[in-house]
């Protein structure tokens, strides 16, 4: 009888035990929140998207560094974060190009052919992994290349600088509206620094800040309307002159913020 009666109860101790376990709340895993949180690069730049560099290393890493230093990326946070792209964890097709270092040469080799001087296929890849996508076949980058090309109404321009500052242009190559967006975004530029399409100002100002081939005409005009009063008391020829000097203000609110600061505190002084 007393066995019975102790055996119950030692089954009900068991039973409140795994009761208790069952209800304590799970440890928190925060490395996938900063997974969401953060860009590719993570908090901190380099290592917050591969738990640890040991995790993303393997066969392929040596031959992939050696690929991109031979393409003239001499910075190793470039190279690391160039790396970090092929990690064995990253399963899609950039993850495939990016660990194979005969793909890497092919793209890179390809890009600095099509385009010519003035692009650093380093940076382009870096800023757009996804440009890998389309320069690892020779056929979709030169059909890339001619489109872009196409869609800029100017008679010069180096076609190498603005991939390069703006590498997503190749992938929005085979959308015909986001090429027309393109050439309405130049011309609208243009009137607005009240130059013409084959002006050298212009085309300096496209190739040192193509991003704002992407911004709609509205947003330009917008942006060298702020930009007129700033010119005059920072006294530059003309308004093209001033916004050459200044072209990344178009894209960078910020910029424009801080030099009508600037101008603020220079008219104070003179007070």
């Amino acid at each position: 009888m007393r066995s019975r009666v102790a055996t119950r109860v030692a089954l009900a101790r068991g039973s409140a035990r795994a009761t208790t376990r069952a209800r304590r709340p799970r440890a928190v895993d925060f490395r996938d929140d900063d997974r969401r949180s953060y860009g590719e690069w993570g908090v901190d730049g380099i290592a917050q998207n591969s738990l640890a560099m040991h995790a993303m290393s393997g066969a392929w890493e040596s031959d992939a560094r050696r690929a991109w230093r031979e393409v003239g990326v001499d910075s190793e946070t470039r190279v690391t974060r160039l790396l970090i792209l092929g990690n064995r964890h990253r399963k899609d097709e950039v993850g495939e190009i990016f660990r194979d270092h005969h793909a890497i040469a092919t793209m890179c080799e390809a890009l600095e052919r099509f385009c010519g001087e003035g692009v650093r296929a380093g940076e382009v890849f870096h800023k757009c992994p996804e440009a890998a996508l389309v320069c690892v076949d020779a056929a979709k980058i030169q059909r890339a290349l001619v489109n872009v090309r196409a869609a800029l109404p100017m008679k010069e321009v180096c076609l190498g600088r603005v991939v390069e500052r703006a590498p997503r242009c190749l992938l929005a190559a085979g959308d015909a509206d986001a090429m027309k967006g393109l050439g309405d975004a130049t011309r609208a530029l243009a009137a607005a620094m009240d130059v013409s399409l084959d002006d050298e100002r212009l085309r300096a100002v496209v190739e040192s800040t193509a991003e704002v081939l992407f911004e709609e005409p509205g947003a330009i005009q917008r942006a060298i309307d702020e930009m007129k009063p700033l010119n005059d008391g920072l006294h530059h020829p003309s308004l093209a002159d001033f916004v050459v000097e200044y072209a990344e203000a178009l894209v960078v609110p910020y910029i424009r913020q801080t030099l009508a600061q600037t101008l603020a505190m220079r008219r104070s002084y003179r007070v």
